[in-house]
C-alpha cells in the first residue's frame, strides 16, 4: 500500500497536490479534463525510488479557482502562461532543489516553457505529446495539424455551442482515444475524473494564447529532455512532437509502439518504466560529469 506523505493546497497558487514516496523529487502534471488524481497509479509504482508530487492545475477540480464562488478576485486567466507561472512558483516553494518535471498534453507546453526560461528549477523534463504548434515551422506540417485539429475540436465546439457539456466531454475523449465509444469504455474512475473537470472545456476553448516557444529557444534548452509520443497517435499531436524533437537534437525522442495519446492513462506501468529509464540515465550522466 502506498504511503501518502501529504495532501494539501498550495498557499501561493491554490493548486491541490499529493506527495508520495521517497528519493529524488519529481512533479507530475496532468493534461486536459484531468487533475492530480490521474497520477495515483503512477505514484504507487514510483514510490520506492522517487518522491513524486502530483499537482492539480488552477481552475481544475478541487483547486480554489475551480468554484466561481470561491475564486479570488486577482486570479490569473486560464491558459498555459498562468499554469507555467504557477508551476514555477510551486517548484520554488517545494525547496527541494531542481526537480524532474513530467507533463502530458496540455501541460507539456508549460513544461517546455520552463525548460526554456526557468531551467534552474529543473533536473529534467519528460513531455508526452504536447499539443501547441508554436515551434512547428514546416508549412505542410502546419496544414496537416490544422486539418486534424478541426476534426478533433470542431465537433466538441459544436456540442458546447448547443449547451451539451457532457457531450463535449465525451467527444473530446473519443477524439483523444481515436475511436467512437472510447469515453464510455474507460474505467469508471477515469470517467469520473473527466466529468469532474467538464467545466474546464469552455475555458480551454477560450484560453489566453500560449507562450510562443520557438524552435530556436528549444535548441538552446540545456536540461535533459525526453519528447515522447505514441506511434499510433493522431496528427494533431504527432506533428507537434516531431517538430519538438527536430528542434531539440539534444533531446531523447521516444516513440512508443502500439500507443496513442491515452497511453499514460492506459498503461501506467509502461509509462513509469519509461520515466525511470530516462531519470536513471540522467543520474548516471550527472555522476559521470562529477
Amino acid at each position: 500500500m502506498i504511503e501518502w506523505i501529504h495532501h494539501g493546497i498550495d498557499t501561493v497558487t491554490g493548486m491541490p497536490y499529493a506527495q508520495a514516496g521517497s528519493g529524488d523529487a519529481a512533479v507530475l502534471v496532468h493534461g486536459a479534463l484531468a487533475d492530480a488524481r490521474m497520477w495515483r497509479p503512477h505514484q504507487a509504482l514510483l514510490a520506492e525510488q522517487w518522491r513524486t508530487t502530483a499537482v492539480t492545475l488552477r481552475y481544475h477540480f478541487g483547486s480554489e479557482d475551480a468554484d466561481p464562488l470561491r475564486r479570488r478576485a486577482d486570479s490569473a486567466p486560464f491558459g498555459v502562461a498562468t499554469h507555467a507561472e504557477d508551476l514555477a512558483a510551486f517548484i520554488e516553494g517545494m525547496n527541494r532543489g531542481p526537480v524532474h518535471l513530467v507533463a502530458w498534453s496540455y501541460s507539456a507546453h508549460a513544461a517546455l516553457y520552463l525548460a526554456c526560461h526557468r531551467p534552474h528549477l529543473l533536473r529534467s523534463v519528460f513531455v508526452y505529446e504536447p499539443g501547441f504548434p508554436t515551434y512547428v515551422t514546416d508549412a505542410q506540417a502546419l496544414q496537416v495539424f490544422g486539418e486534424d485539429a478541426a476534426r478533433m475540436y470542431g465537433p466538441m465546439g459544436a456540442a458546447l455551442h448547443s449547451g451539451d457539456l457532457p457531450g463535449a466531454v465525451e467527444l473530446l475523449m473519443d477524439a483523444s482515444g481515436q475511436r467512437q465509444g472510447y469515453f464510455r469504455e474507460q474505467p469508471a474512475h477515469r470517467r469520473q475524473i473527466q466529468r469532474d473537470n467538464a467545466h474546464t472545456i469552455p475555458l480551454l476553448m477560450t484560453q489566453t494564447p500560449p507562450p510562443a516557444i520557438t524552435a530556436e529557444q528549444l535548441r538552446s534548452v540545456c536540461v535533459p529532455v525526453c519528447v515522447a509520443q505514441g506511434a499510433q497517435t493522431r496528427p494533431v499531436f504527432s506533428v507537434v512532437c516531431n517538430a519538438a524533437a527536430k528542434a531539440m537534437p539534444q533531446a531523447r525522442h521516444l516513440v512508443v509502439d502500439h500507443a496513442d495519446h491515452m497511453w499514460p492513462d492506459e498503461q501506467p506501468a509502461a509509462f513509469c518504466s519509461a520515466l525511470q529509464s530516462f531519470w536513471e540515465c540522467d543520474t548516471v550522466a550527472r555522476r559521470t560529469d562529477a
